[in-house]
């Protein structure tokens, strides 16, 4: 993941501050404000946490619910009064919108399971009550702030873990303060594991292309999505393949490397012009009638001593198109050896026939770099692996989330 340009990235991912790694003593931020501060230009002053920014630059910000009783006594009930409006409001639109994909669904005869974990997460959705959350959520105009006072990194991660673990009156304390109160609990906060998006309110669907993201990330962790796999103009369904079709993959490395000699002793047929990775993509999602497909590309860069591994989610829009919305790239030093890896890569059954041909040809000295760039490439999936997931953790879970845009790259 890049770096965190927007609070809810930490907000929704279980993860370590690299700020608050570095730290370690709490005294240094003792004197500290925990809680970022907005004040409004007809007088209002929030005590909360900036999460993001709609399309339109509007500021979301988020309070405590019980900090807001307390502190605004006078305006509470006008600001529930308004968030009831605005959740019915949003409640009835995404009622709509999940009825459509349920018709979608069953004209498009997907399974039974499929259509009644639609209906289950409509029931949820439309039984939400947003008073029931800890957070309260303001969608500010940028025209209608007077001052905004943000907190570092490193004071946010502190706030975001009292306000997990629930402690009295958080906005009213000093950073140092409630670093001791989580000490005494044995909460290392600066460590502290966080997960705060059931806590929020439910969220609006800012437009279709909103949405068609949304679903199509909530498909593929239903298993509704496929997950392609390949390099160059080579692409396989992983579910078809029943694991990782590692040999197609391989005999792509080997021909980066190899070059013309793996074409002049027969072991590669000559191909014709291949269409793109991202047509062949859109023709198999469109084949196995899905909405969300995953791209993992192997991507040899040679030259430069590495290879690198793209991960790609494609989502398919209502005019028949497929976009981009999420992306990671890795790379590793393609000449490292990985002795585990290598063996694993030998080991294979549908590559050990193809080594023995290539090893039959005098090429050992091509042959090694191939399988130290096939070593490599094997460690970049894996970690691929982990950075998807937790995209997906955080993307996922809720249809009525923050906006995909803030973690979309």
């Amino acid at each position: 993941m890049r770096a965190l340009q927007l609070l809810i990235l930490i907000l929704l991912m279980s993860s370590e501050s690299a700020v608050a790694q570095q730290q370690k003593k709490p005294a240094a931020v003792s004197k500290v404000t925990p809680v970022e501060v907005v004040v409004l230009k007809k007088g209002t002053e929030l005590k909360g946490l900036s999460l993001g920014k709609t399309k339109s630059g509007n500021l979301v910000f988020a309070v405590q619910r019980s900090w807001l009783k307390k502190a605004l006594p006078d305006q509470f009930e006008s600001f529930i009064s308004n968030e009831k409006e605005t959740s019915l409001a949003n409640q009835q639109d995404l009622s709509k919108r999940m009825k459509l994909w349920i018709d979608e669904s069953e004209k498009a005869n997907k399974s039974k399971a499929w259509i009644n974990s639609l209906q289950d997460e409509q029931k949820i959705l439309e039984e939400k009550n947003p008073q029931n959350q800890q957070l309260y959520l303001f969608e500010i105009k940028p025209a209608d702030v007077k001052k905004y006072s943000p907190v570092q990194p490193m004071v946010k991660q502190l706030l975001m873990v009292a306000w997990q673990e629930r402690l009295d009156d958080v906005e009213n304390k000093t950073a140092g303060e409630l670093s001791q109160e989580l000490l005494k609990s044995k909460i290392d906060w600066q460590k502290g594991k966080i997960y705060l998006a059931d806590r929020l309110p439910p969220m609006r669907i800012e437009d279709e292309l909103d949405w068609s993201v949304r679903k199509a990330l909530f498909a593929y962790k239903s298993q509704e999505g496929i997950h392609l796999q390949g390099t160059g103009g080579f692409l396989v369904d992983k579910g078809d393949a029943k694991g990782n079709d590692f040999g197609g993959i391989f005999q792509g490395v080997t021909q980066s490397i190899l070059g013309d000699a793996m074409k002049e002793f027969g072991l590669v047929q000559n191909q014709a012009k291949q269409v793109s990775w991202a047509e062949q993509a859109a023709k198999i999602g469109n084949d196995k009638k899905v909405i969300a497909l995953r791209v993992t590309r192997v991507v040899p860069e040679l030259n430069a001593g590495k290879m690198s591994v793209e991960d790609t989610i494609l989502t398919k829009l209502p005019n028949g198109n497929w976009i981009p919305v999420w992306n990671s790239k890795l790379s590793a030093d393609a000449s490292q050896a990985r002795p585990q890896a290598e063996a694993q890569i030998r080991n294979d059954p549908n590559v050990g026939a193809m080594l023995k041909q290539i090893e039959g040809f005098g090429l050992g000295n091509q042959l090694n770099q191939a399988l130290r760039a096939g070593a490599a490439t094997l460690e970049l999936q894996a970690q691929s692996e982990v950075g998807f997931a937790e995209f997906l953790r955080m993307t996922s879970k809720r249809l009525d989330g923050p906006p995909i845009h803030w973690f979309v790259r």
